[in-house]
Protein backbone atom coordinates (compact mmCIF):
# COMPACT_ATOMS: atom_id res chain seq x y z
CA UNK A 1 0.00 0.00 0.00
CA UNK A 2 2.00 2.90 -1.21
CA UNK A 3 2.14 6.45 -0.02
CA UNK A 4 5.03 8.66 -0.97
CA UNK A 5 4.78 10.66 2.24
CA UNK A 6 5.08 7.68 4.57
CA UNK A 7 8.85 7.78 4.80
CA UNK A 8 8.74 11.37 6.03
CA UNK A 9 7.05 10.28 9.25
CA UNK A 10 9.97 8.18 10.51
CA UNK A 11 11.64 11.17 12.29
CA UNK A 12 8.39 11.80 14.14
CA UNK A 13 8.34 8.21 15.30
CA UNK A 14 11.95 8.47 16.44
CA UNK A 15 11.17 11.61 18.45
CA UNK A 16 8.25 9.82 20.12
CA UNK A 17 10.45 6.83 20.96
CA UNK A 18 13.28 8.97 22.34
CA UNK A 19 10.99 11.04 24.58
CA UNK A 20 9.27 7.85 25.70
CA UNK A 21 12.58 6.22 26.68
CA UNK A 22 13.79 9.36 28.49
CA UNK A 23 10.54 9.58 30.49
CA UNK A 24 10.72 5.87 31.29
CA UNK A 25 14.31 6.25 32.54
CA UNK A 26 13.22 9.15 34.76
CA UNK A 27 10.39 7.04 36.19
CA UNK A 28 12.75 4.12 36.84
CA UNK A 29 15.28 6.38 38.57
CA UNK A 30 12.48 7.59 40.80
CA UNK A 31 12.01 4.02 41.95
CA UNK A 32 15.64 2.92 42.29
CA UNK A 33 17.87 5.87 43.26
CA UNK A 34 18.93 5.57 46.94
CA UNK A 35 17.71 8.97 48.12
CA UNK A 36 14.47 9.66 49.93
CA UNK A 37 12.85 11.99 52.42
CA UNK A 38 15.10 11.05 55.36
CA UNK A 39 18.72 12.26 55.02
CA UNK A 40 19.89 9.56 57.46
CA UNK A 41 18.90 6.84 54.98
CA UNK A 42 20.52 8.34 51.90
CA UNK A 43 22.85 5.97 50.07
CA UNK A 44 21.25 2.87 51.61
CA UNK A 45 18.74 0.39 50.26
CA UNK A 46 16.22 1.62 52.84
CA UNK A 47 15.91 4.87 50.89
CA UNK A 48 15.12 3.08 47.61
CA UNK A 49 11.43 3.47 46.84
CA UNK A 50 11.19 0.19 44.89
CA UNK A 51 12.40 -1.76 47.92
CA UNK A 52 9.47 -0.33 49.89
CA UNK A 53 6.91 -1.83 47.49
CA UNK A 54 6.06 -4.92 49.62
CA UNK A 55 5.16 -2.75 52.61
CA UNK A 56 3.32 -0.31 50.34
CA UNK A 57 1.30 -3.20 48.92
CA UNK A 58 0.62 -4.37 52.46
CA UNK A 59 -0.71 -0.93 53.46
CA UNK A 60 -2.74 -0.61 50.25
CA UNK A 61 -4.59 -3.88 50.96
CA UNK A 62 -5.55 -3.75 54.65
CA UNK A 63 -6.55 -7.41 54.99
CA UNK A 64 -5.16 -9.43 57.88
CA UNK A 65 -4.47 -12.56 55.81
CA UNK A 66 -2.56 -10.51 53.26
CA UNK A 67 -0.56 -8.79 56.01
CA UNK A 68 0.39 -12.16 57.49
CA UNK A 69 1.49 -13.35 54.04
CA UNK A 70 3.82 -10.40 53.39
CA UNK A 71 5.04 -9.99 56.94
CA UNK A 72 8.21 -7.89 57.22
CA UNK A 73 9.35 -8.32 53.62
CA UNK A 74 10.82 -5.13 52.16
CA UNK A 75 11.87 -1.86 53.75
CA UNK A 76 9.79 0.55 55.78
CA UNK A 77 7.36 2.57 53.65
CA UNK A 78 8.20 6.29 53.93
CA UNK A 79 5.74 7.86 51.48
CA UNK A 80 2.65 7.34 53.58
CA UNK A 81 -0.45 9.53 53.23
CA UNK A 82 -3.30 8.31 55.49
CA UNK A 83 -6.68 9.77 54.57
CA UNK A 84 -9.98 9.82 56.46
CA UNK A 85 -12.27 11.79 54.09
CA UNK A 86 -13.42 14.20 56.80
CA UNK A 87 -13.40 11.43 59.39
CA UNK A 88 -15.65 9.03 57.46
CA UNK A 89 -12.96 6.32 57.32
CA UNK A 90 -12.70 4.99 60.87
CA UNK A 91 -9.40 4.04 62.46
CA UNK A 92 -8.81 0.29 62.78
CA UNK A 93 -5.96 -1.94 63.89
CA UNK A 94 -4.72 -2.20 60.32
CA UNK A 95 -5.48 1.47 59.52
CA UNK A 96 -4.82 3.43 62.73
CA UNK A 97 -4.64 6.78 60.92
CA UNK A 98 -6.92 6.02 57.96
CA UNK A 99 -6.49 4.43 54.57
CA UNK A 100 -2.98 4.92 53.16
CA UNK A 101 -3.50 6.62 49.81
CA UNK A 102 0.26 7.06 49.42
CA UNK A 103 0.71 3.28 49.51
CA UNK A 104 -1.97 2.75 46.87
CA UNK A 105 -0.47 5.34 44.54
CA UNK A 106 3.00 3.84 45.04
CA UNK A 107 1.77 0.43 43.89
CA UNK A 108 -0.08 1.95 40.93
CA UNK A 109 2.98 3.99 39.99
CA UNK A 110 5.14 0.85 39.96
CA UNK A 111 2.57 -1.00 37.82
CA UNK A 112 2.49 1.87 35.30
CA UNK A 113 6.29 1.81 35.05
CA UNK A 114 6.17 -1.95 34.51
CA UNK A 115 3.58 -1.50 31.77
CA UNK A 116 5.83 1.13 30.22
CA UNK A 117 8.75 -1.31 30.09
CA UNK A 118 6.58 -3.98 28.46
CA UNK A 119 5.21 -1.48 25.91
CA UNK A 120 8.76 -0.39 25.06
CA UNK A 121 9.38 -3.58 23.08
CA UNK A 122 6.60 -3.12 20.48
CA UNK A 123 7.38 0.61 20.41
CA UNK A 124 10.97 -0.08 19.35
CA UNK A 125 9.90 -2.69 16.80
CA UNK A 126 7.29 -0.34 15.34
CA UNK A 127 9.78 2.53 15.10
CA UNK A 128 12.46 0.43 13.42
CA UNK A 129 10.07 -1.33 11.02
CA UNK A 130 9.64 0.31 7.62
CA UNK A 131 6.35 -1.47 7.03
CA UNK A 132 4.67 -0.47 10.29
CA UNK A 133 3.31 3.06 10.16
CA UNK A 134 1.53 2.99 13.50
CA UNK A 135 3.27 5.25 16.02
CA UNK A 136 3.18 2.83 18.95
CA UNK A 137 5.81 4.84 20.82
CA UNK A 138 3.61 7.94 20.77
CA UNK A 139 0.50 6.02 21.78
CA UNK A 140 2.34 4.30 24.64
CA UNK A 141 3.94 7.56 25.78
CA UNK A 142 0.61 9.38 25.71
CA UNK A 143 -0.86 6.82 28.11
CA UNK A 144 2.08 5.78 30.29
CA UNK A 145 3.50 9.26 30.85
CA UNK A 146 0.16 10.89 31.56
CA UNK A 147 -0.91 8.25 34.10
CA UNK A 148 2.53 8.11 35.75
CA UNK A 149 2.59 11.91 35.92
CA UNK A 150 -0.73 11.86 37.77
CA UNK A 151 0.60 9.54 40.45
CA UNK A 152 3.99 11.19 40.84
CA UNK A 153 2.30 14.62 41.09
CA UNK A 154 0.46 13.46 44.21
CA UNK A 155 3.78 12.70 45.90
CA UNK A 156 5.19 16.06 44.84
CA UNK A 157 2.13 17.66 46.45
CA UNK A 158 2.93 15.73 49.64
CA UNK A 159 6.51 17.02 49.54
CA UNK A 160 5.34 20.61 49.00
CA UNK A 161 2.87 20.27 51.86
CA UNK A 162 5.52 18.95 54.24
CA UNK A 163 7.91 21.80 53.46
CA UNK A 164 5.18 24.41 53.59
CA UNK A 165 3.96 23.35 57.01
CA UNK A 166 7.52 22.95 58.36
CA UNK A 167 8.46 19.27 58.55
CA UNK A 168 11.74 19.98 60.29
CA UNK A 169 15.36 19.20 59.55
CA UNK A 170 14.77 15.45 59.37
CA UNK A 171 12.77 15.84 56.17
CA UNK A 172 14.17 16.67 52.75
CA UNK A 173 13.14 16.68 49.12
CA UNK A 174 13.03 13.25 47.54
CA UNK A 175 15.25 14.07 44.58
CA UNK A 176 14.52 10.84 42.66
CA UNK A 177 10.83 11.64 42.96
CA UNK A 178 11.35 15.18 41.70
CA UNK A 179 13.51 13.78 38.89
CA UNK A 180 10.71 11.44 37.84
CA UNK A 181 8.27 14.33 37.96
CA UNK A 182 10.52 16.70 36.01
CA UNK A 183 11.58 14.14 33.39
CA UNK A 184 8.03 13.07 32.66
CA UNK A 185 6.79 16.65 32.60
CA UNK A 186 9.48 17.82 30.16
CA UNK A 187 8.83 14.90 27.81
CA UNK A 188 5.09 15.67 27.83
CA UNK A 189 5.83 19.28 26.91
CA UNK A 190 8.18 18.28 24.08
CA UNK A 191 5.68 15.80 22.65
CA UNK A 192 2.84 18.29 22.90
CA UNK A 193 4.70 21.07 21.08
CA UNK A 194 6.30 18.74 18.51
CA UNK A 195 3.12 16.92 17.52
CA UNK A 196 0.45 19.52 18.20
CA UNK A 197 2.39 22.65 17.16
CA UNK A 198 0.33 25.76 17.96
CA UNK A 199 -2.18 23.81 20.03
CA UNK A 200 0.68 22.38 22.07
CA UNK A 201 2.08 25.85 22.77
CA UNK A 202 -1.39 26.99 23.82
CA UNK A 203 -1.64 24.07 26.25
CA UNK A 204 1.80 24.79 27.67
CA UNK A 205 0.86 28.42 28.38
CA UNK A 206 -2.28 27.27 30.18
CA UNK A 207 -0.20 24.86 32.25
CA UNK A 208 2.15 27.66 33.28
CA UNK A 209 -0.83 29.72 34.44
CA UNK A 210 -2.28 26.83 36.45
CA UNK A 211 1.15 26.10 37.98
CA UNK A 212 1.52 29.70 39.12
CA UNK A 213 -2.01 29.65 40.53
CA UNK A 214 -1.17 26.44 42.39
CA UNK A 215 1.90 27.96 44.04
CA UNK A 216 0.00 31.11 45.02
CA UNK A 217 -3.25 29.49 46.15
CA UNK A 218 -2.40 26.19 47.78
CA UNK A 219 1.26 26.37 48.78
CA UNK A 220 3.34 29.01 50.50
CA UNK A 221 5.81 30.14 47.87
CA UNK A 222 7.76 31.99 50.55
CA UNK A 223 8.37 28.78 52.50
CA UNK A 224 9.46 26.90 49.38
CA UNK A 225 11.69 29.78 48.18
CA UNK A 226 12.92 31.45 51.41
CA UNK A 227 14.10 34.75 49.80
CA UNK A 228 10.49 35.39 48.78
CA UNK A 229 9.06 34.86 52.27
CA UNK A 230 9.35 38.41 53.57
CA UNK A 231 8.33 40.24 50.34
CA UNK A 232 5.25 38.06 49.91
CA UNK A 233 4.17 38.34 53.56
CA UNK A 234 2.96 41.90 53.07
CA UNK A 235 0.85 40.95 50.07
CA UNK A 236 -1.27 38.44 51.95
CA UNK A 237 -4.52 39.48 53.57
CA UNK A 238 -5.44 38.15 56.98
CA UNK A 239 -8.41 37.25 59.11
CA UNK A 240 -8.25 36.55 62.84
CA UNK A 241 -10.15 33.80 64.59
CA UNK A 242 -10.96 31.47 61.72
CA UNK A 243 -8.80 28.62 62.95
CA UNK A 244 -8.43 27.80 66.65
CA UNK A 245 -8.19 31.47 67.55
CA UNK A 246 -4.90 31.86 65.70
CA UNK A 247 -3.99 34.24 62.93
CA UNK A 248 -5.46 32.69 59.82
CA UNK A 249 -4.68 33.96 56.35
CA UNK A 250 -7.75 34.07 54.20
CA UNK A 251 -8.08 37.14 52.05
CA UNK A 252 -5.23 36.35 49.68
CA UNK A 253 -5.01 32.61 49.94
CA UNK A 254 -1.43 33.15 48.92
CA UNK A 255 0.00 31.16 51.80
CA UNK A 256 -0.25 27.42 52.23
CA UNK A 257 -1.56 28.13 55.74
CA UNK A 258 -4.74 28.92 53.82
CA UNK A 259 -4.86 26.69 50.81
CA UNK A 260 -3.43 23.42 52.00
CA UNK A 261 -4.92 23.29 55.50
CA UNK A 262 -8.59 23.03 54.41
CA UNK A 263 -7.59 20.35 51.87
CA UNK A 264 -5.75 18.38 54.56
CA UNK A 265 -8.70 18.78 56.90
CA UNK A 266 -10.99 17.34 54.25
CA UNK A 267 -8.79 14.36 53.36
CA UNK A 268 -6.83 13.76 56.59
CA UNK A 269 -8.81 15.42 59.37
CA UNK A 270 -9.90 13.42 62.43
CA UNK A 271 -13.03 13.92 64.51
CA UNK A 272 -11.31 13.09 67.78
CA UNK A 273 -7.77 12.75 69.03
CA UNK A 274 -4.50 14.38 68.04
CA UNK A 275 -4.08 15.76 64.56
CA UNK A 276 -5.80 18.09 62.16
CA UNK A 277 -9.52 18.44 62.85
CA UNK A 278 -12.10 17.67 60.20
CA UNK A 279 -13.79 20.37 58.15
CA UNK A 280 -17.00 19.81 60.10
CA UNK A 281 -15.29 20.30 63.46
CA UNK A 282 -13.31 23.32 62.29
CA UNK A 283 -16.28 25.40 61.15
CA UNK A 284 -18.42 24.70 64.24
CA UNK A 285 -17.36 27.88 66.07
CA UNK A 286 -17.50 30.20 63.06
CA UNK A 287 -20.14 32.60 61.95
CA UNK A 288 -22.04 31.90 58.75
CA UNK A 289 -19.95 34.37 56.74
CA UNK A 290 -16.72 32.90 58.13
CA UNK A 291 -17.90 29.40 57.27
CA UNK A 292 -18.67 30.54 53.75
CA UNK A 293 -15.20 32.04 53.37
CA UNK A 294 -13.57 28.89 54.73
CA UNK A 295 -15.50 26.63 52.35
CA UNK A 296 -14.74 28.94 49.42
CA UNK A 297 -11.08 28.63 50.38
CA UNK A 298 -11.40 24.85 50.23
CA UNK A 299 -13.26 24.88 46.91
CA UNK A 300 -10.77 27.27 45.31
CA UNK A 301 -7.82 25.19 46.49
CA UNK A 302 -9.34 21.96 45.16
CA UNK A 303 -10.17 23.60 41.82
CA UNK A 304 -6.62 24.87 41.45
CA UNK A 305 -5.18 21.43 42.24
CA UNK A 306 -7.54 19.71 39.80
CA UNK A 307 -6.95 22.28 37.06
CA UNK A 308 -3.20 21.85 37.34
CA UNK A 309 -3.47 18.07 37.01
CA UNK A 310 -5.91 18.26 34.09
CA UNK A 311 -3.82 20.87 32.25
CA UNK A 312 -0.68 18.76 32.70
CA UNK A 313 -2.39 15.55 31.60
CA UNK A 314 -3.98 17.39 28.68
CA UNK A 315 -0.53 17.89 27.13
CA UNK A 316 -0.61 14.30 25.90
CA UNK A 317 -4.21 14.28 24.69
CA UNK A 318 -5.84 15.14 21.37
CA UNK A 319 -8.06 18.19 21.77
CA UNK A 320 -11.77 17.42 21.52
CA UNK A 321 -14.73 19.74 21.88
CA UNK A 322 -15.95 18.28 25.17
CA UNK A 323 -12.47 18.91 26.61
CA UNK A 324 -12.63 22.57 25.64
CA UNK A 325 -16.13 22.92 27.09
CA UNK A 326 -15.00 21.32 30.36
CA UNK A 327 -12.01 23.70 30.45
CA UNK A 328 -14.32 26.70 30.19
CA UNK A 329 -16.55 25.31 32.95
CA UNK A 330 -13.77 24.50 35.42
CA UNK A 331 -12.02 27.86 34.98
CA UNK A 332 -15.32 29.68 35.29
CA UNK A 333 -15.82 27.93 38.63
CA UNK A 334 -12.28 28.85 39.69
CA UNK A 335 -12.88 32.51 38.80
CA UNK A 336 -16.16 32.57 40.74
CA UNK A 337 -14.48 30.98 43.80
CA UNK A 338 -11.61 33.48 43.59
CA UNK A 339 -14.11 36.33 43.35
CA UNK A 340 -15.87 35.16 46.51
CA UNK A 341 -12.58 34.90 48.37
CA UNK A 342 -11.83 38.48 47.37
CA UNK A 343 -15.26 39.83 48.32
CA UNK A 344 -16.10 37.98 51.55
CA UNK A 345 -13.32 39.48 53.74
CA UNK A 346 -15.00 42.89 53.30
CA UNK A 347 -17.90 41.52 55.39
CA UNK A 348 -15.71 40.07 58.17
CA UNK A 349 -14.37 42.30 60.93
CA UNK A 350 -10.56 42.33 61.01
CA UNK A 351 -10.22 40.76 57.61
CA UNK A 352 -8.35 42.24 54.67
CA UNK A 353 -8.07 41.31 51.02
CA UNK A 354 -4.48 40.94 49.92
CA UNK A 355 -3.04 41.70 46.51
CA UNK A 356 -2.28 38.01 45.98
CA UNK A 357 -5.95 37.09 45.84
CA UNK A 358 -6.39 39.56 42.99
CA UNK A 359 -3.45 37.92 41.19
CA UNK A 360 -5.14 34.54 41.54
CA UNK A 361 -8.37 35.92 40.09
CA UNK A 362 -6.47 37.47 37.17
CA UNK A 363 -4.76 34.14 36.44
CA UNK A 364 -8.12 32.37 36.43
CA UNK A 365 -9.60 35.05 34.16
CA UNK A 366 -6.71 34.83 31.66
CA UNK A 367 -6.97 31.04 31.57
CA UNK A 368 -10.73 31.29 31.05
CA UNK A 369 -10.34 33.75 28.16
CA UNK A 370 -7.72 31.55 26.48
CA UNK A 371 -9.97 28.51 26.74
CA UNK A 372 -12.93 30.45 25.34
CA UNK A 373 -10.75 31.52 22.40
CA UNK A 374 -9.75 27.91 21.79
CA UNK A 375 -13.39 26.79 21.89
CA UNK A 376 -14.53 29.57 19.54
CA UNK A 377 -11.75 28.77 17.07
CA UNK A 378 -12.58 25.06 17.24
CA UNK A 379 -16.29 25.69 16.56
CA UNK A 380 -15.51 28.22 13.81
CA UNK A 381 -13.29 25.71 12.05
CA UNK A 382 -15.94 23.01 12.26
CA UNK A 383 -18.66 25.43 11.08
CA UNK A 384 -16.51 26.50 8.15
CA UNK A 385 -16.07 22.89 7.11
CA UNK A 386 -19.80 22.18 7.42
CA UNK A 387 -20.67 25.24 5.33
CA UNK A 388 -18.16 24.26 2.67
CA UNK A 389 -19.63 20.75 2.56
CA UNK A 390 -23.18 22.10 2.18
CA UNK A 391 -22.10 24.50 -0.57
CA UNK A 392 -20.30 21.74 -2.44
CA UNK A 393 -23.26 19.39 -2.07
CA UNK A 394 -25.65 22.10 -3.32
CA UNK A 395 -23.44 22.71 -6.33
CA UNK A 396 -23.21 18.99 -7.03
CA UNK A 397 -27.00 18.63 -6.75
CA UNK A 398 -27.50 21.44 -9.24
CA UNK A 399 -25.05 19.75 -11.56
CA UNK A 400 -26.84 16.43 -11.23
CA UNK A 401 -30.18 18.06 -12.17
CA UNK A 402 -28.56 19.62 -15.20
CA UNK A 403 -27.17 16.24 -16.23
CA UNK A 404 -30.68 14.75 -16.24
CA UNK A 405 -31.86 17.22 -18.89
CA UNK A 406 -32.32 15.59 -22.34
CA UNK A 407 -29.24 15.95 -24.44
CA UNK A 408 -29.46 17.85 -27.72
CA UNK A 409 -29.62 15.57 -30.75
CA UNK A 410 -26.65 15.93 -33.06
CA UNK A 411 -27.14 17.75 -36.32
CA UNK A 412 -27.41 15.68 -39.48
CA UNK A 413 -24.24 17.16 -40.89
CA UNK A 414 -22.07 16.45 -37.77
CA UNK A 415 -18.73 14.92 -38.58
CA UNK A 416 -19.23 12.40 -35.78
CA UNK A 417 -22.86 11.28 -35.58
CA UNK A 418 -24.27 10.04 -32.29
CA UNK A 419 -23.69 6.30 -31.78
CA UNK A 420 -25.72 4.38 -29.25
CA UNK A 421 -23.68 2.00 -27.08
CA UNK A 422 -25.76 -0.67 -25.38
CA UNK A 423 -24.99 -1.25 -21.67
CA UNK A 424 -23.18 -4.40 -20.64
CA UNK A 425 -24.50 -6.19 -17.57
CA UNK A 426 -22.27 -8.24 -15.33
CA UNK A 427 -24.79 -11.10 -15.04
CA UNK A 428 -25.08 -11.68 -18.78
CA UNK A 429 -23.06 -14.71 -19.91
CA UNK A 430 -22.62 -16.63 -23.11
CA UNK A 431 -23.93 -20.16 -22.59
CA UNK A 432 -21.45 -21.51 -25.09
CA UNK A 433 -18.36 -20.06 -23.38
CA UNK A 434 -19.58 -19.83 -19.80
CA UNK A 435 -16.99 -20.87 -17.22
CA UNK A 436 -17.46 -22.05 -13.67
CA UNK A 437 -18.45 -19.21 -11.34
CA UNK A 438 -15.57 -17.62 -9.42
CA UNK A 439 -15.37 -18.25 -5.68
CA UNK A 440 -15.49 -15.01 -3.68
CA UNK A 441 -12.22 -14.34 -1.90
CA UNK A 442 -12.33 -11.40 0.54
CA UNK A 443 -9.45 -8.90 0.49
CA UNK A 444 -7.76 -8.63 3.87
CA UNK A 445 -6.17 -5.26 4.54
CA UNK A 446 -2.57 -5.54 5.69
CA UNK A 447 -1.30 -2.07 4.80
CA UNK A 448 -0.10 0.81 7.00
CA UNK A 449 -2.30 1.85 9.89
CA UNK A 450 -2.69 4.59 12.47
CA UNK A 451 -5.26 5.91 14.95
CA UNK A 452 -7.80 6.84 12.27
CA UNK A 453 -7.34 3.80 10.02
CA UNK A 454 -7.83 1.57 13.06
CA UNK A 455 -11.38 2.94 13.42
CA UNK A 456 -12.34 1.57 10.00
CA UNK A 457 -13.70 -1.84 9.12
CA UNK A 458 -11.60 -4.11 6.91
CA UNK A 459 -13.56 -3.16 3.76
CA UNK A 460 -13.30 0.53 4.62
CA UNK A 461 -9.55 0.21 5.14
CA UNK A 462 -9.20 -1.34 1.68
CA UNK A 463 -11.39 1.39 0.18
CA UNK A 464 -9.50 4.19 1.97
CA UNK A 465 -6.17 2.79 0.85
CA UNK A 466 -7.20 2.49 -2.80
CA UNK A 467 -8.74 5.97 -2.96
CA UNK A 468 -6.40 8.09 -0.82
CA UNK A 469 -3.16 6.19 -0.28
CA UNK A 470 -2.68 4.56 -3.69
CA UNK A 471 -4.83 7.08 -5.62
CA UNK A 472 -6.16 4.29 -7.89
CA UNK A 473 -9.50 5.95 -8.59
CA UNK A 474 -8.35 9.03 -10.47
CA UNK A 475 -6.51 12.31 -10.11
CA UNK A 476 -7.03 13.78 -6.62
CA UNK A 477 -4.57 16.66 -6.75
CA UNK A 478 -7.07 18.86 -4.87
CA UNK A 479 -6.75 16.54 -1.83
CA UNK A 480 -3.42 16.66 0.10
CA UNK A 481 -1.59 13.37 0.64
CA UNK A 482 -2.61 11.44 3.73
CA UNK A 483 0.32 11.00 6.14
CA UNK A 484 -0.11 7.70 7.96
CA UNK A 485 0.56 8.32 11.65
CA UNK A 486 1.08 12.06 11.17
CA UNK A 487 -0.92 15.29 11.16
CA UNK A 488 -3.75 15.27 8.63
CA UNK A 489 -5.79 18.38 9.41
CA UNK A 490 -5.51 19.73 5.84
CA UNK A 491 -6.38 16.32 4.41
CA UNK A 492 -9.66 16.02 6.35
CA UNK A 493 -10.57 19.68 5.75
CA UNK A 494 -10.22 19.27 1.98
CA UNK A 495 -12.11 15.97 1.99
CA UNK A 496 -15.09 17.72 3.57
CA UNK A 497 -14.85 20.74 1.28
CA UNK A 498 -14.70 18.64 -1.88
CA UNK A 499 -17.18 16.05 -0.71
CA UNK A 500 -19.30 16.43 -3.86
CA UNK A 501 -16.38 15.51 -6.08
CA UNK A 502 -15.55 12.51 -3.93
CA UNK A 503 -19.01 11.11 -3.27
CA UNK A 504 -18.84 8.88 -6.34
CA UNK A 505 -15.52 7.47 -5.09
CA UNK A 506 -16.17 7.14 -1.36
CA UNK A 507 -18.90 5.12 0.33
CA UNK A 508 -21.21 6.75 2.85
CA UNK A 509 -19.85 4.58 5.66
CA UNK A 510 -16.25 5.62 5.04
CA UNK A 511 -17.15 9.27 4.63
CA UNK A 512 -19.09 9.25 7.91
CA UNK A 513 -16.06 7.79 9.69
CA UNK A 514 -13.84 10.47 8.15
CA UNK A 515 -16.29 13.22 9.10
CA UNK A 516 -16.54 12.05 12.72
CA UNK A 517 -12.78 11.71 13.12
CA UNK A 518 -12.04 15.02 11.40
CA UNK A 519 -14.34 16.89 13.78
CA UNK A 520 -12.53 15.38 16.79
CA UNK A 521 -9.06 16.46 15.70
Amino acid sequence: MGNKKEEKKSPNKVVALVTYIVALIALLLGLFLPWGTDPALNGTTEAIWAFQLPQALKAAVPVQAFWDLIGDVGNKFTYSLPITFNGLIPSTELMPLGYDLGALFTVLYALVVLAGIVALIPAIISTCSKKSKMNIALNAASFIEVVAFLFVSIFVFIQLTAFTLGAGETYQWSWPLLGAFGGTFIMLVIQSIFYKKGSGVFKFILLLLSTLALMLTVYDLGKIIPPLDEPLAGLIGKTEGLFDGKLYYSGALGASIVGILPVLMLFCGVSEGIGLPTITKTIEGMTAIQQTLFLCTLILSLLVLINFLLDAMGLGKTTKRYMLVSNVIRYTLELVAAGLVIALPFFIEGATTGLMSLVIAVLALVALILNIIRLVRFDAKRKKIQQAVKAEMKQATAGAVADKQPEAQPEADDDKPYVYTPPVYANETNTETAEEPEVYSPVIYNGPTDEFINTLSNDQKVEFSKVFLERQNGNLTFIPDYNVGGRNDRFFNNVFIYFARLRSLVSDGLFNKMYEYGNLM
